[in-house]
This record gives C-alpha cells, structure tokens and sequence, in this order.
C-alpha cells in the first residue's frame, strides 16, 4: 500500500509543478499533464508506475470529467444557435471525419479503425477553446458564440456517433435497423434529459438543491452514477449517461449558490485530481517505438496535416463563405482545432472496446496533444495583446 501512495504522491508532485510552470507559459494545463506522462511514465524514463490504483482513479476522473462537462454545457445555446454556427460546426465535424477515414483505410486500418481515427480528428474541446479564448483575452462576442455553439454540437455529434460505432463494432457488421435503433436511443435520451428530465424531476430539485446544505453533491454523483448506468443499459457508453447527468442539473431548477458550489466541488475533483490523472496515464499506453517505423510515422504525418487542414478548412472555410474576413475565419477555424479532454476519452474508450489498436491509439493522443498546443501558439499570430483581431 506504502508503494501506491508514494507513486501516487509523486504524480501529484509532478502534475503540481508542471501546473505552475504551463500557467506562466499561458498554456493549457492539459498538455503539461499528458507531457508529464509521457516523459515520466513507463513510455522513457519510468518515474510513474503503472498500477492498479492509478488505473481505477483514471476511471473515476473520466467519470467526473464528462459529469462536470455536461454541467458546463447549455444545450439550449444549441438550439438558439445561429445557422452560421451549426454549418460551421457540421463542416469542422464532417471533413475532418471523412480525412480521418480516408487516411486510416490508406493505411490499412479497418473501416471501424478509420472511422475512430475521423471521428478523434473531428473533436473540438470546449474547455480547450475556452482557455484560449480567456488568456487571449478574446472580446470579439459574434465570433466566441459561433465558436461555442458549434464546438458544443461537435461534441454533442461525437457521442452519437461512438454509440453507433460501438454498437456496430459489438455486432460485428453494419446493420442499418441496429444503427438506427442506437441513433433513436441517443437521441431519445438527449431528449428526454434536456426537455423532460427537469419537469419529471422538480420536486426533487426543490427538496435536495434548495439550500446550501450536505445533501446537493452526493446526489449529483448518485445522479451521474444512475445516469451512466442506464446508458449501460440501453447499449450506450456510460461516460455519455455521466454528460447528460450533468446536463440535468439545469441551472434553472437550482439554487444558484448551490449550482455553483457543486459546479467548484465538481470542478475541484476533474480537475484538480481525478482529471490530471487521467490525463497523466494516457501517456502510459503511448508507445515511442510505435513511429519508430517508416510507416507509422507517416501516418502519424498525415493525421496530424489532415486534423489541422479538416478543422482551419472545414469550420474556417464556412465562415469565409458566410461574411467572415480571412482573419476572423483564421481564428474561427483554428479554435475549432484544439481537441483536449473529449478526444483522449474517446480515444481510450476504443482502445478498451478493441476497436483500436495501439498504434492507432498512440496516433491520437499525440494528434490531441499536438493540436491543442499549436493552437494557442497560431492565436499569437491573429490576436493583439488586447484581445482584438489583427487587421493588418
């Protein structure tokens, strides 16, 4: 038990200090976490062991990730989106899926495989875009909202689309009333929790989301929890019950004070400890020798030009044909680029499914690292220090 502890201490010490140094680099948090990973892991120079308890806190911080996730998102900023914002969004999802398929079909994947790859590819962060915006200090208003609402139905588009591919890959074949079903299910779902769930459900907010008493963040977990299981249940991965248990706790059903206390504990756990030790053990399972071959190599090459391209061309591309300036579809484009929490999740689910294999799993945290760092660094090419565009 001693040797658990002590490894899990130095994780913490390390994700601590990496913490202190990427926030004076005004850089993402997530990526001195995976970097932290990968450098002290088992991957070069074993520092990090990789055991059990890790392994099971991993787990626990996917879970609290998604559940925060869900709490942060407003779908009905979704649905009031402008129609500028949801092409940007179906333009930034769908060229970068089909580069992503391509590109793993070129290279020998299997059509499920390549499917995964598009659909990492096609993954925009909200929280990523968030951070940027905010150490950017981006004030342009009509530029955030159309950025946010198409990030929010990237994401929302994603887990529709890992349900049917999961349920296909179960199946083993493609069955068009099976895929239908799932796309029914999740969407029946989404509904349920985002138009009925609250109304279903207000005397229980009114009981236990009242006041600021013990009583509000244990049932936000046992509703996360309930949530995931009957996303089980019905065939759908449980970190998709775990966001939409989150996107339960509408802010209209609960005591302000409260909403924002389990929004800090919530906050604290994905955060603050569960999260960066997921993030920190996905760099276990990438394995450097992997593109020590001539062929991995390349296709690690083009993953990386076809998610940057898919994302700055897709999402870009539609802004410039909507009014947008070159500039303004620069930034658009490049903020739909960072990929974050979301991906690495999605990444780690096919990797336990079977779906993908190492290599490719090994592609994709690298390709969600290398895009979430390159894009604040293009942001200092388009942003002034006080958060405008450059115009000239």
């Amino acid at each position: 038990m001693s040797h658990e502890i002590q490894n899990l201490l130095l994780i913490l010490l390390v994700v601590w200090g990496v913490g202190l140094a990427f926030r004076q680099l005004r850089l993402p948090l997530l990526l001195g976490e995976l970097l932290a990973g990968l450098l002290f892991g088992p991957a070069l120079f074993g520092l990090f062991q990789d055991t059990e308890t890790v392994r099971i806190l991993a787990e626990l911080g996917i879970f609290f990730l998604m559940l925060h996730a869900g709490l942060e998102t407003e779908p009905e900023q979704l649905l009031k989106a402008s129609k500028q914002g949801l092409a940007i969004a179906l333009a930034g999802m769908v060229l970068p899926l089909l580069l992503g398929t391509g590109i793993g079909l070129a290279f020998g994947a299997t059509m499920m495989q390549s499917l995964f790859i598009g659909m990492g590819m096609s993954i925009t962060a909200i929280s990523v875009t968030v951070k940027i915006f905010k150490d950017f200090n981006f004030n342009d208003r009509r530029i955030m909202n159309l950025v946010m609402a198409a990030a929010l139905a990237d994401d929302i588009l994603a887990f529709v689309l890992v349900s049917v591919v999961l349920t296909v890959a179960t199946a083993g074949a493609l069955a068009p009333l099976d895929t239908l079903l799932v796309i029914l299910k999740v969407a029946g779902f989404f509904a349920t929790i985002i138009f009925v769930g609250g109304w279903l459900l207000r005397p229980i907010f009114k009981r236990f989301f009242a006041t600021l008493g013990g009583t509000a963040f244990p049932l936000t977990i046992i509703l996360g929890l309930f949530f995931g299981l009957v996303a089980e249940k019905l065939g759908i991965h449980y970190v998709i019950g775990a966001y939409l248990a989150g996107l339960f706790m509408k802010k209209d059903y609960i005591n302000p004070a409260v909403f924002e206390r389990i929004d800090d504990r919530l906050s604290a756990l994905a955060y603050g400890f569960l999260g960066p030790i997921f993030f920190v053990s996905l760099g276990f399972s990438v394995e450097f020798a992997t593109f020590a071959e001539p062929s991995s190599f390349l296709f690690l090459v083009a993953i990386l030009v076809a998610s940057i391209v898919g994302k700055v061309v897709g999402s870009g591309g539609v802004a410039m044909l909507s009014g947008s300036s070159w500039r303004e579809s620069a930034v658009i484009g490049l903020a739909m680029n960072g990929r974050g929490a979301v991906e690495l999740i999605l990444a780690t689910i096919g990797l336990e499914a079977g779906i993908i294999t190492q290599e490719i799993f090994s592609i994709l945290v690298f390709m969600a690292f290398f895009t979430t760092f390159i894009t604040p660094i293009a942001f200092k090419f388009l942003v002034r220090e006080d958060g405008k565009i450059i115009t000239a």
